[in-house]
């Protein structure tokens, strides 16, 4: 085999590819190109690898399509409506698939003011035929039409044929738009795929029951209450009918864990295991985060998966079963449990030399597989069929198909000293036309309590595209590189996680990468924070600044996560500081409050639905700004949430960034 293999693509894949984008030419990059949603957002193969689905996106909609995995002909598709994107997938059997759709649901404003929400999120799952025709969207006993309920299926065994295991909350008041509405508790229901139709199971727990988790065979196991601020776990051990509390810790676990540093007795369980007595859970044995096995007899967790350097931070789940960990390094790989997954993963990645690879989907039998590759033959990413039995590789489809790899700009992973000497790993991207003292962009992920991960972004490429060098820092408080690094950066927002952003600009410039003069910052989310940030707290570093739905005023934003943010107040108290005993520190760090601060343009653009941080923190800068006297545009994304979903509103933010860099920070 080897790359020789690589280059067999089959007559009838291509005419695939043609069919799933006939009319899009091979054009510049443009922000079309990069804005738009991936054209293949994933491929599963049914169970017996006769049947493939595909979720495939388009400027207008996103729809799943179905072919045979043999001739790759078309067997059906359906489409999504307006305001909804397809999630995922799964084939329930090869003659009928489940499909996660989130929807954005804006609220009427008749019922809302300036500063409450102005819209969600909703989850729904339809089940649809093998020919997508006829599709049925599951029902919940009890529960109204617009409540929203959990898109992860608890199994997909339910009690009676045909029937799969849903969770869902029971809503009071009048729907999504009743300012009365509350969780009464949480059941199991029991949805037949073939008629929508739910009922809640006999499954009893308590009005503090907020979860549930069913093993392998469709039996619910495991019960998780929040009582008095702590999360207690019950387990129904296999053959019995009670219920036992196996573990207890407080609600905010994971949070708390970060802000204290203790976490001897904190897990978040994963999964069931083979045995039907363990689950998988990931703990902190050390600094590292790691995937685990918890017995539910014995109350002990053994170590399954660890890294010297790296977080673990997922389950590889291929065949109904969890087979392995994703492990987030320098790219997120797949490290599997056993010998005959490690010897099968080493067959595929022999045909990919110089390709980051990984298994999507798989056969029951195991001699069919989806493979997603990445590298420079896919800058942007692709799909390919991998037929064992025959060591045939067929192309499904180009992640990006109008990109290619002279658009794109080379990844480095690199690491950098802060001015306290903290080590910061980062990804740097350069245009393939290369050159010394480039304009650069700094360009912090969101969270802040997370992490960007190697391989195609879509932000970056572009600004590279265009003549830009491109920094992500991962700043103290990410995740994914260990407990301390993570603590480190609490309380720290406009502190010492902004320095470690400066430090990063001091490294390119100093390095001879990037011109001192030709610097901007811009950033989502809390990167958005960052970037507004930057340009009040250290604007003699920035020429200019981009805000992607950020922070502006730390204090009202803690006011407002108290009166509508739920459980997120904790999560921004830990994050960013109490509003009494931090106050004159959140205001040192809030740009507004600094405005007049600024020396460059800023351009602020938000979601007018976000119901994470709201439009009005960008409204709160941009009044500042007006103030002050400061230039500035404010893009409004009408319908758009915190995660600009649509490709709609992916392309506008493109464009408006596009235009605002050409006029303020020209690359050339």
């Amino acid at each position: 085999m080897g790359v020789a293999l690589l280059k067999r693509i089959s007559a009838a894949a291509v005419a695939l590819v043609c069919a799933l984008f006939t009319g899009i030419a091979v054009a510049a990059p443009s922000p079309e190109a990069f804005g738009s949603l991936p054209n293949v957002e994933t491929v599963r193969i049914s169970p017996s690898g006769k049947y493939l689905a595909i979720i495939h996106n388009t400027p207008g909609a996103s729809s799943v399509r179905t072919f045979d995995a043999t001739t790759l002909q078309s067997i059906g598709g359906i489409a999504a409506a307006k305001q909804q994107v397809i999630r995922n997938i799964i084939w329930y059997s090869d003659d009928r698939l489940l499909l996660s759709i989130g929807e954005v649901v804006k609220f009427s404003e008749s019922i809302v003011n300036e500063d409450e929400i102005k819209g969600t999120n909703l989850c729904r799952i339809m089940s649809i035929p093998r020919d997508a025709k006829n599709p049925i969207q599951l029902k919940t006993a009890g529960i109204l039409r617009d409540a929203t309920f959990s898109c992860d299926i608890l199994s997909t065994r339910g009690p009676k044929p045909n029937t799969i295991l849903l969770q869902a909350s029971v809503v009071g008041g009048s729907g999504l738009n009743s300012k009365s509405q509350f969780r009464v508790d949480t059941k199991v229901h029991a949805v037949d795929i073939m008629t929508g139709e739910g009922e809640v199971l006999g499954e009893v727990g308590t009005r503090s029951t907020a979860g549930w988790d069913a093993d392998a065979n469709g039996n619910v196991r495991l019960r998780y209450d929040v009582v008095a601020g702590e999360i207690v776990t019950y387990a129904r051990l296999d053959g019995s009918s009670s219920w036992d509390q196996v573990h207890r810790q407080p609600a905010a676990a994971f949070e708390a864990v970060k802000e204290t540093g203790q976490a001897s007795s904190i897990m978040q369980i994963a999964g069931f295991a083979a045995d039907p007595n363990q689950v998988y859970a990931f703990f902190w044995p050390g600094d590292r985060m790691a995937l685990g096995l918890f017995d539910l007899r014995t109350r002990q967790i053994t170590p399954v998966v660890t890294d010297p350097k790296y977080d673990v931070t997922g389950v590889v789940g291929l065949g109904r079963k969890i087979v392995g960990a994703s492990v987030s390094r320098v790219m997120t790989d797949q490290v599997f449990f056993s010998d005959d997954w490690r010897q099968l993963q080493s067959r595929v990645a022999a045909n990919f030399a110089g390709h980051h690879v990984s298994i999507v989907s798989i056969s029951d039998d195991r001699n069919k597989m989806v493979i997603y590759a990445e590298g420079p033959k896919w800058p942007g990413g692709a799909y390919l069929l991998f037929d064992l039995t025959g060591n045939q590789l067929t192309m499904v489809s180009a992640r990006y198909p109008t990109i290619d790899l002279a658009s794109t700009g080379e990844q480095k992973y690199i690491t950098y000293a802060a001015r306290d000497g903290m080590q910061i790993d980062a990804y740097l991207t350069v245009p393939r036309t290369g050159g010394k003292n480039l304009p650069a962009i700094i360009l912090p992920h969101g969270g802040p309590q997370a992490r960007d991960d190697g391989g195609f972004d879509w932000l970056s490429q572009f600004f590279a595209s265009r003549g830009y060098v491109v920094l992500q820092p991962q700043y103290r408080g990410s995740d994914g590189f260990g407990l301390k690094f993570a603590l480190a950066g609490r309380k720290q927002w406009g502190l010492k996680m902004q320095d470690d952003l400066s430090d990063g600009v001091k490294y390119l410039t100093s390095s001879g990468i990037a011109d001192p003069a030709k610097v901007c910052i811009m950033g989502w989310s809390y990167g958005g924070y960052a970037a507004m940030a930057g340009a009040t707290l250290t604007p003699e570093l920035y020429k200019c600044a981009i805000a992607g739905a950020g922070v502006s005023d730390l204090e009202d934003m803690l006011i407002w996560s108290g009166k509508y943010g739920g459980g997120s107040l904790r999560y921004w108290r830990l994050h960013i500081g109490d509003p009494n005993a931090d106050k004159s520190a959140i205001v040192r760090a809030s740009p507004a409050k600094h405005a007049a601060k600024v020396t460059g343009p800023m351009l602020l653009i938000h979601g007018e639905l976000d119901n994470v941080v709201p439009i009005r923190q960008s409204q709160i800068m941009a009044d500042a700004l007006k103030a002050a006297g400061k230039p500035y545009e404010f893009v409004r994304l009408a319908d758009e949430n915190h995660n600009i979903t649509f490709a709609s509103t992916r392309i506008k933010t493109l464009q408006a960034m596009d235009a605002f860099l050409a006029k303020y920070n020209p690359a050339r």
